[in-house]
């Protein structure tokens, strides 16, 4: 690698942002403004209204599966049947409203994608942008590879995760009211003295659910910076690869194929090292995702029991507190489950601010001489300054 592509790749690949959230929205917000606000807009409402139908759906699942045990505690047949009756109505609502979840959320992903994706084009077409980075020893490594791919890995998992926040809040609301509604209340006896909890079982979804959060956070803290190094090592790879290429016929008459070959073979070295680091640091999150998800299910039928034991509660009450339970702590662990998809999306939304930030710097240059004027038609993003390094 040369002296300017090193140096290039070096200052662009240690470079950490505090804001790269908030740079990265510059750009991707605006998609909700201009020519594209209205698509934009029909879009996440639909995608917020499907979303709202599966809570309805789920919420009546709930609902059902406490009158039908009550139904066969009791042995009423025909209640049973009048319950069992509803299903078809259940199947097709969920089917229903899982469609159009579908539908809506990879509509808006295909359409927020080409927003971006055209914008950085221009910029990076608009005045020979592309050829001033290169010049000026400012281009990020694969500057094409990353509006072309990691424009997409940073935009998709945002979608999903607006989904699982949205989803998360409404399910919160919804399943924390029945566990308050059915669960009441729990008495202790203490030696002869009696301690009354109110609303136990919302007392004990909130303590295991900021319980289980907070440990895991905590536990993959570090995977975030190991996914970022593991991502800068694979593009300096491919800027290894893409320069012996491109250079190939100087590599040759230098005689310098063995140190290029030895170089590249380091690279991919440190690619492997830092792979194997993210899979420790993934195997000792899914310690606390796989037992969570096992205790779950059952942890609220446990804490329940002793209270249905003493005829405080119905079979049918009982189902419905697990099943509640079970969903307030699929709200809860949201950041949990997807702690390892929200550390890729920010190394990859932190490839694309590199752009971004190269195409800035380039623009900020005094026009060459040769230069062409701007176009009117051409794509200006406004971004805010950015902050100094770390």
């Amino acid at each position: 690698m040369s002296e300017e592509a090193s140096r290039a790749f070096t200052s662009f690949s240690t470079y950490r942002k505090r804001d790269v959230v908030r740079r990265f929205w510059a750009v991707a917000g605006g998609f909700w403004k201009g020519a594209t606000r209205s698509r934009a807009f029909f879009y996440t409402f639909g995608l917020a209204l499907g979303l709202i139908l599966v809570l309805f759906v789920n919420v009546g699942v709930n609902r059902w599966q406490s009158g039908l045990f009550n139904a066969l505690e009791a042995k009423n047949g025909t209640r049973a049947f009048t319950v069992l009756a509803l299903v078809p109505l259940l199947v097709l609502g969920g089917a229903a409203a899982g469609a159009l979840v579908v539908y809506m959320r990879e509509t808006l992903q295909v359409y927020w994608r080409e927003f971006v994706v055209k914008a950085l084009v221009a910029r990076w077409i608009e005045r020979d942008r592309y050829r001033r980075m290169q010049e000026q020893g400012r281009e990020p490594p694969n500057p094409e590879y990353r509006i072309a791919d990691d424009v997409r890995v940073a935009l998709d998992p945002l979608v999903d995760f607006a989904i699982g926040f949205f989803s998360a809040g409404l399910a919160l609301v919804a399943f924390i009211g029945i566990l308050w509604q059915v669960g009441g209340s729990v008495t202790i006896d203490m030696g002869g003295k009696s301690l009354t909890i109110p609303a136990f079982m919302v007392l004990a979804a909130v303590i295991y659910g900021f319980t289980m959060t907070a440990a895991t956070v905590w536990v993959g803290r570090p995977l975030v910076a190991a996914i970022a190094h593991r991502n800068e090592s694979e593009a300096r790879l491919r800027f290894d690869l893409t320069h012996l290429r491109e250079h190939a016929e100087k590599v040759r008459a230098e005689g310098a194929g063995p140190a290029r070959h030895g170089a590249i073979l380091s690279t991919y070295e440190s690619v492997v090292e830092r792979s194997r680091r993210i899979v420790r640091y993934h195997t000792r999150i899914t310690w606390f995702t796989n037992g969570n998800g096992v205790l779950v299910p059952l942890f609220a039928i446990i804490l329940a029991t002793p209270k249905y034991l003493s005829g405080g509660l119905s079979l049918g009450d009982l189902i419905s507190l697990g099943a509640a339970f079970h969903q307030t702590q699929t709200a809860f662990s949201w950041l949990v489950d997807n702690y390892r998809q929200v550390a890729l999306w920010y190394a990859s939304a932190g490839r694309v601010v590199d752009v971004i930030d190269a195409l800035d710097d380039a623009r900020s240059e005094e026009p060459y001489p040769s230069d062409p004027a701007p176009e009117p038609a051409a794509v200006y993003l406004t971004l805010p300054a950015k902050m100094p390094a770390e």
